[in-house]
C-alpha cells in the first residue's frame, strides 16, 4: 500500500472537498471531546456529550485533569455550576492530587472558587505536598482571593509537610497587600519553618518593607 506524505494527504483532503484536519483521522473519544469542551468552556457541547454518555470524570491523560477542573481553572463557572448539578465530583482530583479550589484558586479565579464553595467543596483539601487553595493563593500574592477563602473559612495557620505557613510564602515573595491581611486576621509571626520565620524570609529575598511590616507585631 502506498505511502503518502502528510503535505499530499491535505492536499487530496482539500480538493475532495473536505477540510481534511490530521486529528480528525483517528476519531476522538467521547470523553476527549468532553475534555476539549471544557477547556473551552463550551456549555453547550458539554451538554450534548454528556446526554451521549461521555464520563463526567474523565481524567485528561498528563495533567489528569477533570471537566469540572478545566472548568473551574478557565473560570467557567455556569460550566461549573451545571457540572456540579450532573454529579461532578467538587473533590476529584489531578495527579498532582490538586482539587478544583485549589486549581481554580491558583489560577485567580474567584467567581469559580466562590461556586466550588458554594457547592461543597473542603476550602482546607491538600494536594501531596499538603498545600491549601489559601497557602497558593499568598504564594501568587492574590489579595483578593485570599480575603475571600479566609472568610469561607480557610486556615490561616496550615502547615505544609516542611512547616511552611501562609505568611511565610507571601513573605517570601513580597506580597505586602497580603500580608498586611494575614497580619490583620491574627497570624502568628513567630513560627519558623525550614528556611525560618517570616521576618528573616522577607529579609532573605531582599523584601525589608515587608520584614518591617511582620516585626511591628506582637509576638
Amino acid at each position: 500500500m502506498r505511502s503518502w506524505p502528510l503535505g499530499a494527504l491535505l492536499v487530496l483532503g482539500l480538493l475532495s472537498g473536505g477540510a481534511c484536519k490530521v486529528e480528525d483521522e483517528v476519531p476522538a473519544t467521547l470523553e476527549e471531546r468532553l475534555l476539549r469542551a471544557a477547556k473551552r468552556g463550551d456549555l453547550r457541547a458539554v451538554k450534548v456529550l454528556l446526554e451521549r454518555g461521555a464520563d463526567i470524570e474523565a481524567p485528561d491523560k498528563n495533567p489528569g485533569w477533570t471537566p469540572l477542573i478545566w472548568m473551574a481553572a478557565k473560570g467557567h463557572v455556569e460550566g461549573v455550576n451545571y457540572l456540579l448539578s450532573k454529579g461532578a465530583k467538587v473533590e476529584g482530583r489531578t495527579l498532582k492530587g490538586e482539587t478544583g479550589l485549589m486549581t481554580s484558586a491558583r489560577w485567580g479565579q474567584l467567581e469559580t472558587v466562590s461556586a466550588l464553595l458554594d457547592g461543597g467543596a473542603q476550602v482546607d483539601a491538600t494536594d501531596r505536598n499538603a498545600w491549601t487553595a489559601l497557602m497558593w493563593s499568598c504564594l501568587k500574592g492574590q489579595e483578593e482571593m485570599v480575603v475571600l477563602l479566609l472568610k469561607r473559612g480557610a486556615d490561616l495557620e496550615h502547615q505544609d509537610r516542611d512547616g511552611r505557613r501562609p505568611l511565610m510564602l507571601a513573605a517570601t515573595k513580597g506580597h505586602a497587600s497580603v500580608v498586611k491581611v494575614l497580619l490583620a486576621k491574627g497570624a502568628r509571626v513567630d513560627p519558623k519553618g525550614p528556611d525560618g520565620d517570616a521576618v528573616s524570609l522577607a529579609r532573605k529575598y531582599g523584601y525589608e518593607d515587608v520584614a518591617r511590616l511582620i516585626s511591628k507585631q506582637p509576638r
